[in-house]
């Protein structure tokens, strides 16, 4: 028993079929086919992603060992600079023991005194050749005579009550290249027993010719006068001094008197 043929409506089209039909499809009026769906598009490939991948991961990896090496690099220098600041110079571990007796630094060379050197001495009669500040000066003296007392030259000009003139014959010899050009008087020192010094005065005596002041010696010339002193009358006389330069040169000559 077949199905009744299907109506058709005037544009061709098939009207919709019950459910489970499974006869011959109907037509479409004049011979039209419905449209088929397009074929499906081909895969993409992922090639661009899996070449910066194959490229970029390798990269990143050296990238961070560099990174890694100056780090490292950098460290290190920072500690070689560190040591080379660090002061030579180390403290001790621990406390020196209480017994121990500590440490003492090493005393300083004290610089030797040079010998004290005691001027040149001689006695009466004697001569001493001195050496003055001036290049080239260089006096030989030489303590002739030695009175005591001495008389004054006027009666008016006497010592004060209770004392005496003393008188000191010298001579001065020029022994040096320099001409001697000073005054006598102003470098001699009398001394007595008790330690006690006196200056020349300006007072003549009758025993021998002063120097008058001053004196100037040429070379190899000499000159004689004599210094007169005013002591105690009970003075006990011990020594003369004399230098050259007004008493202002370094070496002085002393002669013993008793």
């Amino acid at each position: 028993m077949g199905y009744p043929s299907q109506p058709q409506d005037p544009y061709g089209q098939q009207p919709p079929q019950p459910y489970g039909y499974s006869g011959p499809q109907p037509t479409h009026g004049y011979g039209y086919q419905p449209p088929t769906s397009p074929p499906p598009p081909p895969p993409r490939r992922n090639t661009g992603l899996i070449v910066l991948l194959a490229v970029g991961i390798p990269l990143l990896l050296l990238g961070g060992c560099a990174a890694v090496g100056l780090v490292l690099f950098d460290s290190s220098k920072d500690r070689v600079v560190t040591e080379a600041d660090s002061p030579v110079a180390r403290m001790p571990s621990k406390q020196p023991e209480a017994n121990q007796p500590p440490a003492t630094e090493p005393a300083q060379q004290q610089p030797q005194e040079q010998p004290r050197q005691e001027p040149p001495a001689a006695t009466v009669g004697g001569a001493i050749t001195l050496e003055g500040t001036d290049p080239g000066l260089k006096m030989t003296v030489t303590l002739t005579k030695v009175i005591n007392p001495a008389t004054p030259a006027q009666d008016f000009m006497k010592p004060k009550t209770g004392n005496k003139f003393v008188a000191l014959e010298i001579t001065l010899a020029n022994a040096g290249q320099a001409v001697y050009s000073d005054s006598p008087t102003n470098g001699a020192m009398l001394i007595d027993g008790e330690g006690q010094q006196y200056r020349t005065t300006l007072f003549d005596v009758r025993e021998g010719q002063s120097f008058g002041g001053s004196a100037t010696i040429n070379t190899g010339d000499s000159r004689k006068g004599v210094l007169v002193f005013e002591v105690p009358e009970g003075a006990k006389l011990a020594k003369l001094q004399f230098a050259l330069n007004s008493g202002f040169a370094q070496q002085k000559g002393e002669w013993t008197l008793s």
